[in-house]
């Protein structure tokens, strides 16, 4: 199991943790892995497997990986050669593509479609094999693909759009205006981060297309945009119109096209007739003021809510002949200033010097109390109102625009994959890129390719961040395990460890080999 693999982690980490605070050992750690017979740290740490070309699932619509160097045109991408719906030259698709091994990558000769300019917008695209059509009741469909962020990402998309297949569809004008079928993968600007799944349903009763979107996953999404390690996405929608939504093959979504899109897919049934009116006798207010309360005949209305302070006096050191602020008599009339034009002359205010320390100056005004004798406007109390009928609502009808579809399934067909973004970060990988009717077919190509990556990053990593990364795994679906690891291993370690620090100091220090020696030598 998994949180076995984990407790050897944190265990190996342990005992290396013990090898290096050993003090009576000289030699150097690398002498130490060629006396033993095994490699170095270097050769265990820093070499790196070589790139295995997967097998191509059988009856795959589209499959791509990059075997090797090469144009986008030479892997069967079309660059788009238009613009966005904007006449600025700013919104021109010139972030430029690149297949290359990314720098960070963890496996020799492991290439991927890279995207090379910041702060641009990229526009890219291939043909499927044979458009996927969603006709078959036992069929899913199952987009795949990976995704690395190099330096993590501040602002942009790493989503694909599958393009509406049609015999107009012509990739060199791909834009943010080219229909499609179905949008989904990662996106992030600012704090927020997302993981899209847009489908454009078409209303059998009037031919109009609207965009469902899904509700977000309940998960935190950051880690996957921040941890710079390559992360797998796929889709899985189904004919029973179910969907799941799984993030390096970890189920993160799903639902019902039919219940979980917002707007949902079907209107509903009926609608409030617009042409109906609350009549005039309709009266909506729930409480009224009581028609029989009386004034009472004590009550003052004329009464202030605040009163001068009677009790007040003007305080010790008030200066009352002192006005608060003064000419400046430093300040000098500008060379410039024209009576005429700007007036008199008259030098700036200041505070008054005499004032600084004494509790005020001027004429002084006794503060405010609140008027024991307010009462303020008399209203009468509210009642229930008798002749109550409730909040209008006008009377529901038909709706006009109503239909029922039970298959929102049956999708408009899917011609192309493209990439339509813009990202202020560049360097995002991608890679190995599926489109199958069947999941066991992704699963079994990610294990050819994203799961090889996978454990290639984290050799690459250091040891502590493999034990957070093999935890984390283990405790996906089992929070639990957790407390577990905390009370039965981390907490045991932490103390040896502590313990061991203490003995070793214990041993290197004067006192301690003295008294060694003493006792060796008392006789017995």
């Amino acid at each position: 199991m998994k949180w076995h693999n984990s407790i050897i982690a944190l265990l190996y980490l342990f005992c290396t943790h013990l090898h290096a605070h050993k003090p009576e050992t000289k030699i150097n750690k690398a002498d130490n892995f060629k006396a033993s017979g095994q490699p170095t740290p270097a050769t265990a740490v820093g070499s790196k497997p070589r790139f295995a070309p997967p097998k191509l699932p059988d009856g795959a619509y589209y499959a791509q990986y990059f075997p090797g160097p090469g144009s986008p045109a030479d892997h069967g991408l079309v660059l788009s050669q238009s613009k966005k719906d904007s006449d600025e030259l700013a919104d021109k698709y010139d972030g430029q593509w690149s297949v290359e091994v990314p720098d960070s990558s963890a496996i020799e000769g492991d290439y991927a479609l890279v995207m090379k300019s910041p702060a641009k917008h990229y526009a890219i695209s291939a043909k499927l094999d044979r458009p996927f059509v969603f006709d078959q009741p036992d069929k899913q469909f199952v987009l795949q693909y990976d995704v690395k962020f190099q330096h993590g990402m501040e602002c942009g998309g790493a989503y694909l759009k599958l393009l509406t297949d049609s015999p107009s569809l012509n990739l060199t004008e791909f834009t943010d205006r080219t229909a499609y079928t179905i949008m989904f993968g990662p996106d992030k600007c600012g704090p927020e981060h997302k993981l899209h799944f847009i489908l454009r349903h078409r209303c059998p009763a009037t031919g109009n297309v609207e965009e469902k979107h899904a509700r977000k996953p309940q998960v935190d999404l950051s880690a996957y945009f921040n941890d710079k390690r390559t992360h797998l996405y796929t889709l899985v929608v189904s004919s029973d119109n179910s969907f799941q939504v799984y993030i390096d093959q970890v189920l993160v979504n799903n639902g019902s096209l039919l219940e979980d899109l917002q707007p949902p897919v079907n209107p509903p049934p009926d609608a409030d007739d617009s042409t109906d009116q609350k009549p005039a006798d309709w009266d909506d207010r729930e409480k009224i003021p009581d028609p029989k309360a009386v004034r009472p005949a004590d009550w003052d209305e004329s009464q202030s809510e605040f009163i001068d302070d009677a009790q007040a006096s003007v305080p010790a050191g008030w200066l009352l002949d002192e006005p608060p602020t003064v000419p400046d008599t430093t300040a000098k009339k500008p060379a410039d200033w024209d009576d005429d034009i700007d007036g008199a002359w008259q030098p700036a205010h200041i505070e008054n010097p005499k004032c600084k320390d004494a509790p005020g100056c001027g004429p002084w005004t006794r503060p405010k109390v609140r008027n024991p004798l307010y009462r303020g406007q008399w209203t009468p109390p509210l009642v229930d109102n008798p002749a109550y009928r409730g909040a209008w609502r006008p009377r529901r009808i038909a709706n006009a625009d109503g239909f029922v579809d039970k298959q929102p399934w049956k999708f408009s067909p899917i011609g192309a994959i493209g990439f339509e973004l813009w990202s202020v970060t560049e360097g995002v990988a991608f890679d190995n890129l599926l489109i199958v009717d069947r999941k066991p077919l992704a699963d079994s190509f990610a294990d050819q390719t994203w799961s090889i990556k996978r454990q290639a990053e984290r050799q690459q990593d250091s040891a502590l961040q493999a034990v957070f990364d093999a935890v984390r795994d283990a405790t996906n679906d089992r929070p639990w395990i957790w407390a577990a690891l905390l009370v039965g291993v981390v907490l045991p370690v932490v103390l040896l460890i502590a313990y061991c620090q203490r003995r070793s100091r214990s041993e290197r220090s004067p006192q301690s080999r003295g008294r060694g020696r003493e006792q060796s030598e008392r006789p017995e």
